[in-house]
């Protein structure tokens, strides 16, 4: 395995009270008088001002990627079939932040217990699927029970995708900003340790939220960092490729880059800069995202798995499962 280090206006939320569905599903859909601003309506207003905690850490050695490699007990790449075969603990709850279907969020917690309250720091782990309503949260769940067996809470949201109402841009940023403010109303969370990871199209989704982490912070949700696996991060280029999910990025954006270049701009995380600390994982061997996105974002520490293809990132019994543990805690760790 091959790791290679490269150095290259929001609105207020009002949220209402956690209704119980039953045991384990709560409503955080705000009754019809409270209604939130989307971010994307105040992105040209003056930023929150925010004290970035800029990542100073030196990337794994030699010895690591051995260990890494040897914890891994499948051949790289996988196909999406074999994550979609893993079986995987159910959540421990199930929250809806609003009144469509995909509109909930799924909460896994570390240990045996089915209610929060042990103070977990909490990974937002955003799925991929191209955008597309036929790819849903399911795939990663997973990959979210086994991150919850490593000590982390992880808030996995649905949200809307193209093929479904208010699915593509902005309605499925809205619907993740929605999401991860939702974290507010969930009890026993440690919120000042929250970081976001999001995988492929997720990951597109995961660095867009990273930008409103001062929104975020005026609510005590305190984003440390971010990690992309596979993460599309320059969608004006992504849009112009010829791939599966490259054709769908003008479905998603609402047009090509020539049609709506506003889109494109809010929405890139190449456009957007960096934001938070952020580490990029990437296989050499992705068919569907080149490993050039990974290098579209400047200042973003990367990070290259020798022979690992596109859904190698999302399974845990691969090494890069071990990368990606390792990635996490590297962003929980205090400023030197």
């Amino acid at each position: 395995m091959n790791l290679n280090l490269w150095r290259e206006g929001w609105g207020q939320v009002s949220l209402c009270s956690i209704h119980a569905v039953d045991a384990t599903k709560r409503d955080l859909t705000p009754p019809p008088s409270i209604v939130y601003n989307s971010p994307l309506n105040f992105y040209s207003r003056d930023r929150v001002s925010m004290s970035i905690r800029l990542c100073s850490v030196v990337l794994f050695g030699v010895l690591f990627s051995r260990i890494a490699l040897a914890a891994g007990s499948m051949t790289m790449p996988v196909a999406f079939s074999d994550v979609e075969a893993l079986p995987a603990a159910a959540a421990a709850a199930e929250y809806r932040y609003g009144a469509a279907p995909s509109q909930f969020a799924r909460l896994w917690l570390p240990g045996v217990s089915a209610e929060p309250g042990n103070g977990s720091p909490v990974i937002v782990l955003i799925h991929g699927g191209c955008w597309l309503q036929r790819y849903d949260l399911v795939h990663v769940s997973s990959l979210a029970a086994a991150l919850a067996a490593r000590g982390f809470a992880v808030w996995v949201p649905e949200y809307r995708r193209v093929g479904e109402d208010g699915g593509g841009w902005p309605g499925t940023a809205d619907d993740v900003y929605a999401a991860i403010m939702s974290l507010q109303v969930v009890p026993g969370l440690d919120l000042q340790q929250v970081l976001l990871a999001g995988h492929s199209a997720g990951g597109q989704l995961a660095l867009w939220a990273a930008s409103q982490a001062p929104a975020f912070a005026s609510h005590n949700i305190i984003v440390q960092g971010v990690v992309g696996l596979a993460a599309i991060t320059d969608l004006e280029a992504y849009a112009r490729g010829s791939n599966s999910c490259e054709k769908v990025t003008p479905q998603f954006m609402g047009g090509t880059p020539e049609q709506v270049p506003e889109h494109y701009a809010t929405a890139s995380p190449a456009e957007l800069g960096l934001q938070l600390p952020t580490i990029l994982v990437h296989g050499s061997a992705d068919p569907l995202v080149s490993p050039a996105q990974a290098h579209a974002l400047v200042g973003a520490e990367v990070i290259n798995i020798e022979g690992a293809g596109h859904f190698d990132l999302i399974h845990p019994h691969i090494a890069a499962f071990q990368v990606l543990v390792a990635a996490l805690n590297r962003l929980l760790e205090p400023a030197p």
